[in-house]
């Protein structure tokens, strides 16, 4: 495994373009977020979505959580996006809030979760949109932790086997994003994490 490590206050250039070009050769590459450390592919690189799965097997009901390059972006992959919805990618994105939305049908089915729902976010973390941007406009992420355990908040805590790139940034805050699930006007909290949301 490859490991670049960033300097605190120092420039991720370099580290944002090797990792757009592992990932375009079916790489998987563990990223700093906002808090914690996680896996990354192209999503439409079969081969590394199958190396993926083998690495985070999960139920066939779940999704993984899409990365946007730009808050503007949810329109390529929601629909119908409510009012609701837009108002939290007004007040949060770029940031650690990951929302679940109904995928458009131009979402291939492999990206989707069983309700046809996709979980995702627009980070706060510049490295991270702009290898997304590089890549297309669109990542795949899942925590870089084994099934079971908590998700890593220090590069050295992440144990898996395959993978291709670390870009190690140091310790992070340990919290992951906020996940919520958003019909209509409700809005339903799913995981407690960076970005609390008033009355949910």
């Amino acid at each position: 495994m490859e490991r670049i490590l960033l300097a605190p206050g120092g420039s991720w250039a370099e580290a944002a373009a090797r990792a757009a070009a592992i990932l375009d050769q079916d790489g998987i590459a563990v990223m700093p977020a906002e808090g914690v450390y996680g896996l990354h592919i192209r999503p439409d690189r079969p081969r590394a979505l199958e190396r993926l799965r083998a690495l985070k097997p999960r139920a066939s009901d779940r999704g993984w959580i899409g990365l946007l390059a730009e808050p503007d972006s949810l329109a390529r992959y929601a629909d119908p996006i409510s009012a609701r919805a837009q108002s939290l990618v007004r007040e949060h994105w770029p940031g650690a809030l990951t929302l679940v939305v109904p995928a458009s049908p131009l979402v291939p089915a492999t990206l989707r979760a069983s309700d046809g729902t996709m979980a995702l976010r627009c980070p706060g973390s510049e490295l991270l949109r702009a290898v997304t941007r590089a890549c297309g406009g669109l990542l795949l992420s899942t925590s870089a932790n084994e099934p079971g355990s908590p998700a890593p908040a220090r590069a050295e805590d992440v144990v898996l086997p395959d993978v291709d790139l670390l870009i190690d940034q140091g310790p992070l805050t340990g919290l992951p994003s906020t996940i919520v699930r958003v019909e209509g006007d409700v809005v339903r909290l799913l995981r407690p994490g960076a970005v609390r949301i008033e009355g949910v």
